[in-house]
C-alpha cells in the first residue's frame, strides 16, 4: 500500500471528524429540528449498515446532478460520465433509483444519472455491503436515490442558479409543487437546464527519436428539460395506488479543436477536429399499489423503462486529410413487475418477494470514411435480457440489542446477444447488529454478489474515438464471451454516537473475487489503433479499512462542526493468462474527505468548505502497456443565507484547486524496452454558481 505524504492528512482526518455532515449544524432549517429523529438516528438502530444522506446535504455544495453527488460520497465508485475523475471506492457499486436498479453504460455519451436534479432527491442510501432485499449486483455496495414522494400539505419550491465555468456560463430552473385533492396526493418537478464548459489537455508524447506535443480544447453544451409526476392515490387505509412517471430531453454537442507539434518544429505537424451531436429521450413509467393486511403489506409494481438516443459524429484530420463520420442509435427498453409481502411476526420481520424483467437493446452504428461507408456487421447488434429474482429476507431480533438479518437471493438470466447464455445464481447474506450500548455498535455482515456484464459489454460493435485514438482515449469494443464477476465480501465496523448527534466509525472489509472484469487496453498492430475490450482478468482479492468521524464543536464556538473520512485499500491479483500477480488496476489506495460548517444563528448565515483527496495509482505493465495517474484532490465552499421565511440565497464556488488529472501510459516491445510514454494533463477549472430559492 502506498499512502507516503497521505499519512499527516490522514491523521488530521482521525484528529479532526467526521463522515456526512451533522444535520443540525449545516443549516438553520437543521439546528431547528436537531432534537427530533435524524439521520444519525436512523443510522444507529438499522439492522443493516447504512450512510444516510438527506436532502439538505445533497444540495449544499452545487452539484448539478446525482452523478456529482455520488463521486464525492464516500466508499461509493461511479465510473460512468466523461472524463477519468470517477469516483474510486470499492468497486461496482450498483445503483438504485427508488429501489429500481438502473444501468449506467447504456449510452455512449451520458449517464441517466445526469438527468436527476439534487432537488429531486429526498434521500441517499449507502449500504456497504450486499442485501437480498435489493440485487445480488451488489458488489461494492448498494446505492438507493429516493426520490421525494408528495406530501399532504401543498407547498410550491422554485430554485434558479446562474454559475460560470471560466467564461462558460449555465443556467438551471427547477419548479415543484406538490399537494392533495380529495385522496389524491400529487407532486409535479420541471428541471431545465443549459450548461457550457470548456476544458484543455496537454498531450506530452515521447517516441523514439521523436517527441510531439498535442494541445486539445474540448467545449461541450449540454441542454436538458425533464418532467416527473407523482401521484398517490389512497382510496382507504387498507390501500394506495401509486404512480410514477417522467420524461426527459437531452441534447449534447462537444466540439475537439487539436493542434499537435513536433520537437523543433515552429508549425503544427498535424491538426484535428471534431464535432459530436446527440439527442437522447429518457421515459420512466411506473404503477403500483399497497395492500395491508393487519400487520402485513403486499406492495406491487408494473414498470416500463426506455432510453433512446441518437449521434453524429465527424472528425476531420490534416495533413492526412482523413474524414471520418458515425451516426449511431441506441434503443434500451426494459418492462418488469416486481412484488414484496412484509410480515411481522414476534421477534421476526419477513419480506418476501420476487421481479420478472424483460431488457431489449439495439445498437447500430454506420461509419463512412472519405465517403466511403465502411459499415460492418457487427455494427448493427440487438440483444435480449429476461430475468426472474426470488429473495426472502428476516430482521430477527434475538436478544435486546442483538438483530440478525439473513437472507437468500436466487436469480436467472436468459441473454441472446448474437450468441446465448443462461445464468442462475444464489446470493446468500447475513447482517449482524450487536448495540453493545445505546451509543456504540458492533456490525458484521458476509453477502455473495456478481456483477453482471451490461450488454453494451457483450456487443461486438465497436465505439470509436476516431482519429483522436491513443493510448488514454482507445476504441471500446465489447466482448461477447464476458462472463459474470463473483465475490465474497466480508465487513466489521465499530460505530460510536455522541449525545450531539455526532458519529465515529472504524471498519474493515476483505473481498474474494473470481473472474475479475478488467478492462484491457492493447495496440492492434493490424489496424494501427488502440483498442479497449473488458475480460476475465483472473482471481484475485480486495481489502481495507474505512475511518469516519463527524462531531459538533458548538461547546466551543457556537453552530460549529468538523468532518472528516478516509478509506485505505489495497489489492491483490493473479492474471489467469499470465500468471502474472499484480495490483488490480486503476485502484488508488487512499482516499479522504475534510470538511466544516459553520451557522450563525443570529445573522442566518450558513457556510462551510470540503476538500476531496483522490490517491493516484500505478499499474505495471501487461500487454505491452501499463498506465499511471497522479493523485489529486478538489475544494468546494459554499455559503447560504435565509433572506425571510420564503427565500433563501446560496453561493458556492467548486474546484477552488482547479485540479488537474495526469495520466501517463507507456508502450513496450517485446524484449521489455518503452516504445512510448504518453501524458495526459487534463485540466479543469473553478465553476463559481449563484442560486435563490423560494417556498410557498
Amino acid at each position: 500500500m502506498n499512502n507516503r505524504a497521505f499519512i499527516p492528512i490522514l491523521l488530521l482526518s482521525t484528529t479532526m471528524i467526521s463522515a456526512v455532515c451533522a444535520q443540525e449544524i449545516i443549516t438553520l432549517e437543521k439546528i431547528q429540528i436537531a432534537e427530533e429523529y435524524t439521520a444519525i438516528d436512523e443510522r444507529r438502530d438499522n439492522s443493516i449498515a447504512k450512510r444516510i444522506i438527506k436532502a439538505e446535504e445533497l444540495t449544499q455544495y452545487g452539484d448539478s446532478n446525482a452523478l456529482e453527488i455520488l463521486r464525492r460520497t464516500p466508499g461509493v465508485t461511479i465510473s460512468a460520465g466523461k472524463g477519468p475523475a470517477s469516483a474510486p471506492g470499492k468497486g461496482y457499486t450498483v445503483v438504485m433509483i427508488d429501489g429500481e436498479a438502473t444501468s449506467t453504460g447504456t449510452s455512449k455519451r451520458v449517464s441517466p444519472l445526469e438527468q436527476i436534479s439534487p432537488d429531486m432527491i429526498e434521500r441517499i442510501e449507502v449500504m456497504t455491503n450486499g442485501s437480498a432485499e435489493y440485487t445480488a449486483e451488489s458488489m461494492g455496495g448498494i446505492v438507493n436515490i429516493v426520490l421525494k414522494k408528495p406530501k399532504a400539505e401543498g407547498r410550491t419550491l422554485a430554485k434558479v442558479t446562474i454559475g460560470a465555468y471560466g467564461e462558460d456560463l449555465s443556467e438551471t430552473a427547477y419548479v415543484q409543487r406538490e399537494g392533495k385533492i380529495d385522496k389524491i396526493s400529487y407532486l409535479v418537478n420541471l428541471t431545465a437546464s443549459n450548461n457550457t464548459k470548456e476544458d484543455r489537455t496537454d498531450v506530452l508524447t515521447d517516441k523514439t527519436a521523436l517527441d510531439t506535443n498535442e494541445e486539445r480544447d474540448d467545449q461541450s453544451k449540454s441542454r436538458s428539460v425533464g418532467l416527473r409526476a407523482k401521484l398517490n392515490f389512497t382510496p382507504s387505509s387498507r390501500l394506495k395506488i401509486l404512480y410514477d412517471g417522467s420524461v426527459t430531453f437531452n441534447h449534447d454537442t462537444d466540439r475537439i479543436n487539436s493542434t499537435t507539434l513536433t520537437e523543433g518544429s515552429a508549425t503544427p505537424t498535424s491538426r484535428y477536429q471534431s464535432h459530436d451531436d446527440a439527442t437522447n429521450t429518457m421515459l420512466w413509467s411506473s404503477l403500483g399499489a399497497e395492500h395491508r393486511f393487519g400487520d402485513d403489506i403486499f406492495e406491487w409494481k408494473a414498470k416500463i423503462h426506455s432510453f433512446e438516443e441518437s449521434g453524429d459524429l465527424e472528425s476531420l484530420s490534416t495533413p492526412s486529410s482523413s474524414n471520418r463520420k458515425n451516426h449511431d442509435y441506441v434503443l434500451s427498453r426494459f418492462y418488469g413487475l416486481q412484488g414484496d409481502y412484509s410480515a411481522l411476526r414476534d421477534e421476526h420481520f419477513i419480506k418476501a418477494g420476487f421481479e420478472l424483467k424483460r431488457s431489449n437493446q439495439i445498437d447500430e452504428t454506420t461509419r463512412v470514411l472519405n465517403g466511403v461507408d465502411v459499415t460492418s456487421v457487427n455494427d448493427k447488434i440487438q440483444m435480449k435480457e429476461d430475468k426472474l429474482a426470488l429473495y426472502i429476507q428476516d430482521e430477527y431480533t434475538m436478544d435486546e440489542g442483538i438483530v440478525l438479518t439473513p437472507g437468500l437471493r436466487y436469480e436467472t438470466l436468459e441473454r441472446d446477444y448474437g450468441a446465448t447464455s443462461n445464468l442462475g445464481y444464489f446470493a446468500p447474506s447475513l447482517h449482524a447488529l450487536f448495540q453493545v450500548t445505546t451509543k456504540d455498535n458492533i456490525r458484521a455482515s458476509v453477502a455473495k454478489t456478481v456483477r453482471l456484464p451490461r450488454l453494451s459489454q457483450l456487443s461486438a460493435s465497436t465505439n470509436s474515438t476516431l482519429d483522436e485514438n491513443s493510448i488514454n482515449r482507445p476504441d471500446v469494443i465489447g466482448n461477447p464471451n464476458l462472463t459474470e464477476e463473483k465475490a465474497v465480501s466480508y465487513e466489521l465496523r465499530y460505530e460510536h454516537f455522541f449525545e450531539d448527534k455526532g458519529m465515529a466509525s472504524i471498519g474493515g472489509f476483505y473481498r474474494s473475487i473470481n473472474d475479475k472484469i478488467e478492462n484491457a487496453i492493447r495496440f492492434n498492430t493490424l489496424s494501427g489503433r488502440y483498442e479497449q475490450t473488458p475480460e476475465n482478468a483472473g482471481e484475485g482479492s480486495l481489502w481495507g479499512l474505512e475511518l469516519e468521524l463527524k462531531k459538533s464543536l458548538k461547546e466551543y464556538v457556537e453552530g460549529f462542526g468538523l468532518f472528516a473520512n478516509a478509506s485505505l485499500q489495497d489489492s491483490s491479483l493473479t492474471n489467469s493468462l499470465t500468471g502474472v500477480k499484480r495490483e488490480i488496476l486503476q485502484t488508488p489506495n487512499f482516499t479522504c474527505n475534510l470538511g466544516f460548517d459553520h451557522t450563525l444563528k443570529e445573522s442566518e448565515i450558513t457556510y462551510g468548505a470540503a476538500y476531496r483527496y483522490v490517491d493516484g495509482y500505478n499499474d505495471p505493465q501487461e500487454y505491452f502497456i501499463s498506465q499511471s495517474q497522479k493523485g489529486y484532490g478538489t475544494l468546494d465552499f459554499y455559503a447560504n443565507k435565509r433572506l425571510d421565511k420564503t427565500f433563501k440565497l446560496q453561493f458556492n464556488v467548486k474546484n477552488i484547486t482547479a485540479s488537474t488529472v495526469e495520466t501517463t501510459s507507456r508502450l513496450y516491445d517485446a524484449s521489455g524496452a518503452i516504445t512510448q510514454t504518453q501524458v495526459d494533463k487534463e485540466h479543469t477549472k473553478p465553476q463559481v454558481l449563484l442560486s435563490i430559492e423560494g417556498k410557498w
